[in-house]
């Protein structure tokens, strides 16, 4: 709801059921009076009534990347939809015809494809309210504006710009608001006349009442009040015939029977110009919901220099579109409980614009991290194989995307994968074997000065025996028995077992579950599962280096013999 309240008498005269579309032409309570001298209203705005139904819009401008704040605009208006039962309405502000391309417009309608916020109406999509590119309605813009030329809300201006610069500048020295000071606004019909026999350029001004102020009830922000001797008669159409901004949203707004605009709060001083649009052309009025801005850490607005901020870079660095609107949804939203977990469904049956705060919310890439990781560990087990074992492909790490080695390797290290990318690091980490480097470091000495060697040179016997391999051979379950025994020969259980056990066979002093790493490892050994230039080190390699480690030197604190240390630390 919105309302304008001027220090005039409220004076009635006969509506203009023309200038609207016929969805529009319904009774209101706003009332307009002017000429082409005066301009005086009192009026009450009447929200979008639709017939009860809800309409809302995404308008993105195709100058870029769709930003993260942009992309939980556009999830705001999604959810309200949705939870509503109404539309949700796609539409291309390119108006800025140097900034605006093909190119940014295809990259945004992906991006919001990608995060599953499928659109109603817009492009690609038939809808009854077209087109819905700003770029393919100027005829509509230059009626309306023809209208309110007719009627007297606007009027034309013959400034140049240097007339306009000088208005700055006296306002500037006199220490008074950068508006227009109407020179314009009071000329005859002969001064208009003869500026235009002699070609003079104009643009269209809006008359803006010089007394009283206007109000809304924000759905977020509450009742928020604005007075109008602070902003001057504006633009809404330029010299070379391209239509201001607020012009344009306000008409398509209106003739697209938008009934709910939630867009960001850095618009909310848009409203201003664009509600006494609204009034001039007897269209009803929209109920705002202005959301807060994203910032970053430090509390400034977030920016490139913050690091990534477009849902397109999110994406290549291996999010989900499931974990972006998670964590984009509790931006400055909460169903009111701890639960911070959702799903796209889930966000449409718990949404509610009443429970978006109005504050700034942080962005913490960390804790984007972590729920992307909840998020990838969610997904059906076959889906999660087949997204990891597609990357370590990709990624030039093993030579096959499926097969019974990915199923034991994705089952073994998702809980250390938070982004798809993290899957290289942790597979390539389990293949590497870092001996000398981890027997080197301070924290490996408890493990060294209990008797290590001793169970090296056991260990090293019993593959050569034959036993290890045998028992890697037939699995997990042989492997475990193989270890129960060899433990009980040398006299040791529990950490005193599996610790030696897991610094000599996989090169270091933590990891995923040593056993069904050590089968693992012993798989990878296999003909065409790892590519070669992976530097997978294998465990008959494993061995050989295990037999040239001079334990005396070690156990004297002396330096470990670095002859293979290139081979196994990659």
């Amino acid at each position: 709801m919105a309302s304008l309240v001027y220090g005039t008498p409220w004076l009635r005269v006969r509506s203009l059921p023309e200038l609207a579309p016929a969805f529009l032409r319904r009774r209101q309570s706003s009332l307009f009076y002017c000429s082409r001298r005066s301009f005086a209203v009192v009026a009450c705005s009447t929200p979008v009534n639709n017939g009860g139904s809800v309409r809302v819009r995404f308008a993105p401008s195709p100058t870029g990347n769709l930003h993260v704040g942009g992309a939980r605009t556009a999830l705001f208006n999604y959810l309200f939809a949705r939870s509503k039962g109404g539309k949700f309405v796609l539409r291309i502000e390119d108006t800025d015809l140097e900034r605006s391309t093909r190119e940014s417009e295809a990259a945004v309608l992906q991006d919001l494809s990608w995060l599953g916020l499928d659109w109603d109406e817009g492009p690609g999509v038939s809808g009854d309210f077209g087109p819905y590119r700003q770029s393919e309605r100027n005829a509509l813009y230059k009626q309306y504006a023809e209208k309110l030329l007719e009627s007297g809300h606007v009027y034309r201006c013959f400034c140049s710009s240097e007339e306009l610069v000088k208005m700055k500048e006296n306002a500037k020295l006199k220490q008074l608001p950068p508006v227009y000071t109407g020179k314009w606004a009071t000329a005859s019909d002969a001064e208009i006349e003869q500026e235009l026999e002699k070609g003079t350029p104009f643009t269209y001004r809006f008359r803006v009442p010089k007394e009283g102020s206007l109000k809304i009830n924000d759905l977020i922000r509450g009742e928020v009040c604005w007075n109008l001797d602070t902003l001057g008669d504006f633009v809404v159409m330029r010299s070379n015939g391209q239509p201001v901004y607020n012009f344009c949203v306000t008409v398509d707004d209106a003739t697209m029977a938008i009934s709910h605009v939630i867009r960001a709060e850095e618009h909310l001083p848009n409203t201003l110009r664009q509600a006494l649009i609204y009034k001039a052309l007897k269209f009803p009025m929209p109920q705002f919901a202005h959301v807060s801005l994203i910032l970053a850490p430090d509390r400034s607005k977030l920016s490139k220099r913050h690091g990534a901020t477009s849902v397109g870079q999110y994406r290549e660095m291996g999010y989900l579109p499931q974990g972006m609107v998670n964590y984009l949804a509790l931006l400055g939203w909460g169903d009111g409980t701890e639960n911070e977990f959702f799903t796209l469904e889930d966000l449409v049956e718990k949404f509610s614009i009443e429970r978006v705060n109005k504050s700034g919310a942080i962005f913490d890439s960390t804790k984007l991290r972590w729920m992307n990781g909840q998020h990838l560990r969610a997904l059906p087990n076959e889906k999660l194989t087949k997204l990891v074992g597609e990357r370590w492909k990709s990624a030039g790490i093993l030579t096959e995307s499926e097969g019974s080695f990915v199923n034991e390797a994705v089952e073994l290290l998702k809980d250390g994968i938070e982004l798809v990318t993290d899957s290289d690091k942790v597979l390539l980490n389990l293949l590497s074997y870092p001996l000398h480097a981890t027997l080197a470091s301070p924290e490996a000495k408890p493990a060294v000065e209990d008797k290590l060697h001793e169970v090296a040179a056991s260990l090293i016997a019993a593959y050569d025996s034959g036993e290890i391999p045998s028992a890697l051979e037939e699995g997990q379950g042989a492997w475990q028995k193989w270890v129960k025994a060899f433990g009980k020969s040398l006299k040791r259980k529990g950490k005193s077992l599996f610790m030696p056990l897991r610094v000599l066979l996989t090169g270091k002093l933590h990891g995923p579950e040593m056993g069904t790493s050590i089968v693992l490892i012993y798989k990878a050994g296999s003909p065409g599962i790892v590519v070669p230039q992976a530097g997978f080190v294998s465990m008959e390699e494993r061995f050989k280096i295990l037999r040239e480690i001079d334990w005396e030197a070690l156990n004297k604190d002396e330096s470990v013999p670095l002859e293979s240390t290139a081979t196994v630390s990659t």
